[in-house]
């Protein structure tokens, strides 16, 4: 129930004016009551206290302030803009507004590339014991959407207030490939950081001869460990996982093995520990997760690979949270798993005990969303001990919004789409076909969310093509798209938050709720 201090102020402030009261983020503190408004499309921050704290509202930047009449008392208000300063003074005050480390609880990554769907996000984690990344994005997906990891966390400060959630969120600096994006992260107030090393992955085939000069030139001082040592250490290293059959599975290197283990991956590996030690002297004593990620590069991970993966991190000192390994079978972009699901299970078993016995850690899901014909394997063997991210099916399901209440703005969106997917696809896993798409005047308004966004070619168009549509400014650099999405999507809000939750608490309840 809104206080009637609140409902009497609206009608004082907003006559004549389009308000809306966001009803969950009325909060009583020192005294003053905060709550969020939206003043058609712009949401703002109003906070009314007594005449005598007034004090207390000095730190904010606001628009507008003035005396309002309640019951023969006066109070002062102001009305403030949603913005990165205010954010940062609402979470010192509400610590709920903060994000926090996850440590080795299950949890959900849920990315927002257009900071709109985080309410619709914690609709969806509400009504499940998971632990969501409310902020999560990766390097690649800021520098498209021309955002910074400071717009990300303010973005999620403003829906976690929106909504009154208090429940606990992280936030994830997702992908990073450098000191400069992990400080800014850092910097910005993120506690979760997955550092990708596939740049430093050796993926070629080798000689036997050739593999074995690679390995005695690998960089032994900064290995922190001398060739023969290191041979000493792997050579009579074992690991036995026991199957779910009741067999038993050693884990063991030959000479070769394990020269291409460390000639693939010890450059990576070093990467790693010097981002983890690097991130270790910024946070000091603050808790924190790290995670690193190997998804993107084309071979699956083996059993083997991952065992040398995890014992190197360790012999460094890296504590990881979470590993991203790349799976058997395809991760595509948008749609569901692509392979044999019985592979992928097996395959899945392995990874899951290594983790167990040399962790524990959570096995991280990339590229996870949509992903149905395997969550309820994920939700049977690992439900408590998955990290499943998601970000690109949240956009797709606003174009949903925008299919339905404004058809020409998504036929506008499609033909931009496919002008840039050739080029946009290069740095995703996508095997859609532009060819295979309808002429855009073939099908009726009525018929364009089922033609295009429930089939595998249109959604993978407009997934990776987001950027291009962002981003996209018309000759006098005004926005072409970006502007009269956010109207659509604003003027459609609780549509479109449900749309959100009924979709992403899909992929909740079938991968976090344990399957017979």
């Amino acid at each position: 129930m809104i206080p009637s201090i609140v409902n009497d102020f609206i009608k004082s402030y907003g006559a004549g004016k389009t308000i809306k009261i966001y009803e969950s983020s009325v909060i009583r503190k020192n005294r003053c009551v905060f709550f969020l408004i939206r003043e058609n499309l712009e949401r703002k921050l109003v906070i009314i206290c007594p005449q005598d704290s007034f004090r207390f509202l000095g730190s904010f930047s606001f628009q507008e302030r003035g005396i309002f009449n309640y019951r023969f008392k006066k109070f002062n208000y102001i009305i403030c803009s949603c913005d990165s300063k205010n954010a940062s003074i609402i979470r010192e005050i509400f610590p709920y507004t903060r994000p926090r480390a996850i440590g080795l609880r299950a949890a959900i990554g849920l990315g927002d590339r257009l900071g709109l769907a985080t309410p619709g996000h914690i609709r969806a984690v509400k009504q499940f014991n998971v632990f969501p990344v409310l902020a999560q994005q990766s390097a690649r997906e800021m520098e498209r959407t021309g955002r910074r990891p400071q717009d990300v966390l303010d973005d999620v400060t403003w829906a976690v207030f929106q909504e009154g959630y208090r429940g606990g969120f992280a936030a994830d600096a997702d992908h990073l490939k450098t000191e400069d994006d992990l400080y800014e992260a850092f910097k910005a107030g993120f506690t979760m950081y997955t550092i990708d090393p596939s740049d430093y992955i050796e993926t070629e085939d080798y000689s036997a001869e050739a593999l074995k000069r690679r390995f005695e030139n690998l960089p032994w001082s900064e290995m922190e460990c001398s060739k023969e040592r290191f041979l000493r250490i792997y050579m009579h290293k074992r690991l036995i996982l026991r199957m779910p059959n009741g067999e038993d599975k050693e884990l063991k290197f030959s000479e070769d093995d394990l020269f291409k283990a460390a000639v693939k991956f010890s450059y990576a590996i070093l990467f790693a520990t010097r981002m983890y030690r690097h991130l270790r002297k910024l946070v000091r004593s603050k808790r924190f997760d790290f995670e690193v990620s190997i998804d993107e590069i084309e071979q699956p991970t083996t059993p083997l690979e991952h065992f040398f993966l995890i014992s190197e991190l360790k012999r460094f000192g890296v504590r990881v949270h979470g590993l991203a390994l790349r799976f058997v079978g395809r991760f595509e972009k948008a749609v569901d798993y692509i392979g044999d699901l019985r592979e992928f299970e097996n395959s899945f078993i392995e990874h899951l005990l290594i983790s167990k016995q040399c962790g524990p850690y959570k096995i991280s899901v990339h590229s996870g969303s949509d992903k149905f014909s395997i969550y309820p394997i994920l939700g049977k063997l690992a439900s408590n001990m998955i990290h499943l991210k998601t970000s690109g099916t949240s956009y797709i399901e606003s174009l949903r919004i925008i299919a339905r209440h404004d058809p020409e703005l998504f036929r506008d969106i499609l033909r931009h789409s496919l002008e840039h997917f050739w080029r946009d696809r290069k740095s995703y896993h996508v095997s859609a076909d532009p060819s295979l798409i309808p002429n855009l005047s073939d099908v009726s308004d009525r018929e364009l969310e089922r033609t295009f966004l429930d089939r595998v070619e249109g959604r993978q168009i407009l997934h990776v093509t987001y950027g291009s549509v962002l981003m996209a400014r018309d000759s006098d650099g005004k926005w072409l798209f970006r502007e009269r999405i956010r109207r659509i999507l604003l003027e459609n809000e609780e549509e479109f938050y449900e749309a959100i939750a009924k979709h992403l608490g899909r992929h909740i309840k079938e991968c976090f709720i344990q399957h017979d």
